[in-house]
């Protein structure tokens, strides 16, 4: 959700000729059959996170944390840091260390998917939040075309039936490659489902980050001052985008977001009411996320269950968010 550094593209492009000859597709993690038993205080599981400076990354490995202290567990947490190729090259050092389960939430999915693959050879590999189609025992993260329809839908609510509104999307960068298209075209559609035409006006990176998208939201606002809706495709530029517009003293623009059901957005939903600017957002949690793929790879690493009996695609819960049911998600003790 995060652009790379400059000049990851070329090290990742060096990184995929040196590795292309060493393959262990068809390795010991490749069999379908289950792993020799063993108990939970023998299992390590390794953690490669793409980054921690937004909350709901950061509350991934909270909740991860907290699984391994409940259930006794070893946990190795990796920080990529936005860096696709230090991502890679932290996967190879987990693998190194011995774990028996790998847990990869993938920064570029295109870019990654040989080595990634390659690693899927050398230990049971389940990707969390952003998956590689192909690769891997499963993936688990929340729908991201359904969680943002059903916001785009409580989005139209606040709109005139049959009206055409015009929109600014604040989005992941140029290597969201999968969940910030697809929140995108499920909030786009969850417009139009509820009756609410739409102009697209302007699409600006602010890479998932509240702070990013406050010069997102001021370029925006250059361009288009009388803007009436800012889709934020995760809280934290929606939040970044609604703390710019009080400081510009804009008061007609709304501000929704496509997914994620983070505390401070549902705290502002709750403040504004129905009448308030923070329309909508979709539940998107990294704890039921967190919670599931660490329960799977549990079992593959204790031998509770083979590879090939999982699902190679889990989905957490879906639901869009308003001023009307705010109460049944807002946690104000929650990390995230």
């Amino acid at each position: 959700m995060t652009t790379m550094r400059r000049g990851s593209l070329a090290a990742l492009s060096a990184a995929v000729i040196g590795l292309a000859g060493c393959s262990t597709i068809g390795g010991k993690a490749s069999s379908s059959g289950p792993k020799e038993a063993k108990d939970t205080t023998d299992v390590t599981i390794g953690f490669s996170q793409r980054q921690l400076d937004a909350p709901y990354f950061a509350a991934m490995v909270d909740a991860a944390r907290k699984k391994a202290r409940q259930r006794g567990f070893h946990l190795e947490v990796q920080n990529a840091d936005g860096d696709a190729v230090t991502q890679l090259n932290q996967a190879q050092t987990l693998v190194a260390q011995g774990i028996d389960v790998l847990v990869v939430d993938a920064m570029s999915p295109k870019t990654q998917k040989v080595q990634l693959k390659d690693v899927a050879g050398e230990v049971p590999l389940v990707f969390v939040d952003t998956g590689i189609e192909g690769v891997g025992v499963t993936s688990v993260s929340s729908d991201n075309y359904a969680i943002g329809k059903l916001s785009g839908r409580l989005a139209a609510k606040r709109f005139h039936h049959g009206s055409t509104i015009s929109l600014a999307i604040l989005n992941g960068g140029p290597d969201d490659e999968i969940v910030g298209p697809d929140r995108q075209r499920g909030f786009l559609d969850g417009l139009r489902a509820g009756g609410v035409n739409y102009r697209v006006v302007g699409r600006t990176s602010a890479n998932y980050s509240q702070d990013a998208a406050v010069p997102a939201t001021e370029s925006i606002l250059a361009a288009h001052r009388n803007v009436d809706l800012i889709v934020g495709l995760n809280d934290s530029m929606t939040l970044g985008a609604l703390s710019t517009l009080r400081d510009k003293g804009n008061k007609k623009t709304l501000v929704a977001a496509a997914a994620d059901g983070q505390k401070q957005a549902l705290q502002e939903i709750k403040a504004g009411g129905c009448e308030g600017r923070y329309i909508s957002t979709g539940l998107n949690s990294p704890k039921l996320a967190a919670d599931l793929a660490f329960d799977i790879a549990l079992r593959i690493g204790t031998g509770d269950v083979a590879p090939k009996d999982i699902k190679k695609q889990r989905y957490t819960k879906a639901a869009g968010i308003n001023c009307e049911n705010v109460d049944d998600f807002l946690d104000p003790h929650s990390v995230f």
